[in-house]
């Protein structure tokens, strides 16, 4: 039993390789490259889909986001992992000593984590399953775990329970990310998302916004905020110039990393 659980979970993995690419993957070619039966690879990819791992459209498979589909965790943080790096290198000095914070589940966000002992002690809330693993062993971090629902897509809490606890406290600020961003303004599929934001938005004495370079890229369907809802905004310095200059036409004052 164990050997072929293994081997299933190796299979799977396999096929999240494939699809590191972005492009969307016809389900046969999956097929034909692992040397397995369709319908083999079809209760592959339902426990993927159910893991919100990722899509399936038109007999093709991706596990990049899309107007109505967020891009699972694991995917995400193998994206732009430099760009996040100095980003969230840059959101520190934001930061002082002592500072209670909100930390929302992104992949980019999570890269503070790396730099956190510039900034101890801090007091850490956050709905991110991975936040919560790495700061748990840092010293001078008390970490609060808003809990919740647990969606194994996003890697982190969401739900009714998460949003009442969350919006009994009050923190000195709140470092975010969002899937993409259309004009002006943060966008994302689900609304489960859109509240758990906000909330952390209005909890927030102070606010940071990362964004990297694909945000600029996708389309969403959710409204969250606007930009200048943020008292920083920090942008990669990859994003195209074209972008950034809109940004600046607009009105929106950014920093870039």
């Amino acid at each position: 039993m164990n050997k072929r659980v293994s081997k299933s979970d190796a299979r799977r993995a396999r096929i999240l390789d494939l699809l590191l690419g972005g492009q969307e993957v016809p389900i046969k070619d999956i097929a034909l490259k692992l040397d397995v039966s369709l319908m083999t690879i079809h209760r592959d990819l339902v426990e993927l889909e159910q893991n919100g791992a990722i899509t399936r459209v038109r007999g093709a498979v991706s596990a990049e986001k899309s107007v109505l589909f967020e891009s699972s965790y694991l995917f995400r943080s193998q994206k732009q992992i430099e760009e996040k790096k100095r980003l969230a290198k840059a959101a520190i000095k934001f930061i002082e000593p002592g500072s209670a914070l909100a930390f929302d589940d992104s992949t980019t966000v999570y890269q503070i984590a790396e730099y956190i002992q510039e900034i101890t002690p801090v007091t850490v809330l956050t709905n991110g399953l991975p936040m919560v693993n790495r700061l748990s062993t840092e010293p001078g971090v008390e970490v609060i775990a808003l809990g919740g629902k647990y969606h194994r897509g996003f890697s982190g809490f969401f739900g009714l329970q998460c949003e009442q606890v969350a919006s009994r406290y009050i923190v000195d600020v709140a470092v975010m990310s969002s899937t993409t961003i259309q004009g002006t303004s943060l966008f994302t599929q689900e609304e489960h998302v859109v509240r758990m934001k906000r909330i952390m938005l209005k909890i927030a004495k102070k606010s940071v916004l990362l964004v990297d370079s694909s945000k600029f890229t996708y389309s969403a369907l959710n409204h969250i905020a606007d930009l200048s809802d943020f008292d920083h905004v920090i942008v990669s310095k990859d994003t195209e110039a074209d972008t950034l200059k809109s940004l600046r036409s607009a009105g929106i004052a950014f920093e870039l990393a």
